[in-house]
């Protein structure tokens, strides 16, 4: 029996979540649908979503791609078997893809204000919208993130291959960059002007910046903390 069957034509909500579900699942007659939640299941295809479909949650499946509606403001598609995702909605908002297999990120729309890309493979994230707030790219395999968005104020990256971060944007307020290879943060020295006894924005840490993470990552970490909260 399909699980579909039980909901009407012209419903505009779907929560079939925690049911066990197999397999492709086909949206075709459900035109009006604007909330999907289909997560915890064992679904491989998510064929004809409509397009007025807003919020999509098909997290912990074993989906390897799917078309996206234009129109989505809110996808939740992580712990599946996804390997690339290339056409996102220019509408889209939140985009959680952790643990999947994805490999790199190059077209995310401006709009995008959170992302978590956690547990994946990309190698590089240097075209970053500017709309961009919280961004969590840890566990993956990047080497640099020179080009981060003046917008963001949380940043985790730890568990990757980082070697320097010395482009931190001044509206950052949480910065989690433990264990990678970064051998120093001296950039991040905190240093008040003595002519304007605020932040320097050329060596300063950000002076919005309330929590600071980067155990097993420099070896001077204990000066650096000591340093960092003396002067917070």
């Amino acid at each position: 029996m399909d699980i579909l069957n039980q909901f009407a034509d012209d419903v505009t909500e779907i929560d079939i979540s925690y049911q066990n579900i197999e397999g492709l699942l086909d949206f075709k007659r459900f035109t009006k649908l604007t909330k999907l939640k289909c997560y915890i299941n064992k679904i491989t295809s998510l064929e004809n979503l409509p397009n007025l479909l807003i919020e999509l949650d098909c997290s912990f499946n074993k989906i390897t791609s799917f078309d996206i509606p234009k129109s989505l403001t809110k996808l939740y598609c992580n712990s599946n078997n996804i390997s690339s995702l290339d056409n996102l909605p220019d509408s889209l908002i939140e985009l959680y893809c952790n643990s999947n297999k994805i490999t790199s990120l190059d077209n995310l729309p401006n709009s995008l204000i959170e992302l978590n890309c956690s547990n994946n493979m990309i190698t590089s994230l240097d075209n970053l919208p500017n709309s961009l707030k919280i961004l969590n790219c840890d566990s993956n395999n990047i080497s640099s993130l020179d080009n981060l968005p003046n917008s963001l104020i949380e940043l985790h990256c730890c568990e990757n291959k980082i070697t320097s971060l010395d482009n931190i944007p001044n509206s950052l307020i949480e910065l989690y960059c433990g264990y990678n290879k970064i051998t120093s943060l001296d950039n991040l020295v905190f240093e008040i002007t003595r002519e304007t006894k605020a932040f320097s924005k050329e060596k300063g840490i950000p002076k919005s910046l309330k929590i600071l993470y980067c155990d097993y990552t420099v070896k001077d970490y204990n000066q650096l903390m000591e340093k960092y909260n003396k002067n917070k």
